[in-house]
């Protein structure tokens, strides 16, 4: 577990980090004791956020940053409050902006394994779903890949130095973003230079987190449908002239397309599936390898350019009348009062179905069509 104790020192390093950039040329009234962890995000999120720790005189203090005089007070009440921080301006923790960063690793899912290919040296790498913390790989060189299984971080205080607190609200805000892969970045190779605090911190930690939508590639099949007209299916170049619902596969889904639109794809042949499957995969480096369609037809549904993260789309159902194929996705949005990553993101997914189909009709659960 020594890379779950190198991501903690990070996670709490990116605490000190803040807390630094908080003090930086500041005067400090009425606080004392004075910690602060941070986290600097990069990847599908450029956020840095810091908790701030101390004691109070008279329930309020200050600090200056950058010429800004900021108040320190009670914590407030909100999603990123953390037991025992204090409120910064107003708000549950201080917040700026990191700088774009290469990407660090790449995790692609293939039915219970994870392959992890590190371009960049990496100190541990994680999944985070449904609120837990399952980690992948320790530390990995710059260039090296492994097999892995998920290993559920037993105990939220067990993910590096993050307090069980800090664990529990990044799970939250992380939440509605669906499975991320969390990379944590080597403490000395963080593009963002350590932010000096005056006067200086207790206590001072900076984590570094290269998030990244998990991508999942699977060869079986995710939903059966009851057949209600008789079964569908092809081989070859053969043509369905048969109605009736059909059994699908994902084949792979994301949120971070390089399709800045909404749109719909079919591909036929292993070429168009190459086609379809770069502008999925356009944005990820290495890309990973495509999957081969025999006898089948690939669906692509590209849900375009969302501001924020916590979108996606599901394929509920895939029916077929004659040459054509009608499907129903569920289509998922941010829930009011959600904490999702500030970034832009292109939610997409990929299906497949046997036999060989000239059109597609694309409608949402509440039966609008998508746009082709």
């Amino acid at each position: 577990m020594s890379s779950m104790k190198n991501s903690a020192g990070i996670f709490s390093g990116a605490g000190a980090l803040l807390s630094a950039a908080l003090l930086s040329g500041c005067t400090m009234q009425g606080a004392g004791n004075l910690k602060v962890h941070e986290v600097l995000f990069y990847g599908s999120s450029q956020d840095r956020l810091a908790w701030v720790y101390g004691s109070l005189t008279g329930g309020k203090g200050s600090l200056s940053l950058a010429g800004q005089t900021l108040e320190l007070r009670p914590q407030i009440s909100d999603p990123l409050a953390t037991a025992g921080s204090l409120s910064v301006g107003g708000r549950a923790v201080y917040k700026s902006k990191t700088s774009s960063a290469l990407p660090r690793s790449s995790v692609v899912q293939q039915g219970t394994t994870y392959t992890v290919s590190a371009n960049q040296n990496i100190a541990a790498t994680y999944l985070v779903t449904g609120g837990a913390w399952y980690q992948l790989s320790g530390a990995l060189a710059a260039g090296s890949e492994v097999q892995a299984a998920a290993q559920p971080v037993g105990g939220l205080s067990g993910v590096g130095q993050l307090t069980a607190s800090e664990a529990r609200v990044l799970s939250s805000a992380l939440g509605g973003q669906g499975t991320l892969t969390v990379t944590v970045l080597p403490q000395d190779e963080l593009p963002d230079a350590p932010l000096a605090a005056q006067p200086a911190s207790d206590e001072t930690l900076r984590t570094g987190l290269y998030l990244q939508p998990l991508s999942v590639i699977t060869s079986t099949t995710t939903t059966t449908i009851t057949n209600t007209g008789g079964p569908v299916t092809g081989s070859g170049s053969s043509t369905p002239t048969s109605s009736g619902t059909l059994k699908f596969r994902e084949v792979a889904s994301g949120s971070n397309a390089l399709v800045s639109t909404p749109q719909i794809k079919l591909a036929s042949s292993q070429d168009n599936l190459s086609v379809l499957w770069n502008a999925a995969y356009g944005r990820q480096v290495p890309v990973p390898p495509t999957p081969l369609i025999v006898g089948q037809s690939a669906v692509g549904i590209f849900l375009g350019n969302r501001p924020t993260g916590g979108y996606g789309v599901t394929v509920q159902s895939v029916s077929a009348s004659g040459s054509a194929l009608d499907i129903v996705v569920n289509v998922r949005a941010p829930g009011p009062g959600s904490i999702n990553t500030q970034s832009i993101t292109s939610p997409w997914t990929i299906v497949a179905v046997q036999g060989q189909f000239a059109s597609v009709t694309v409608r949402d659960q509440n039966g609008q069509l998508l746009t082709p």
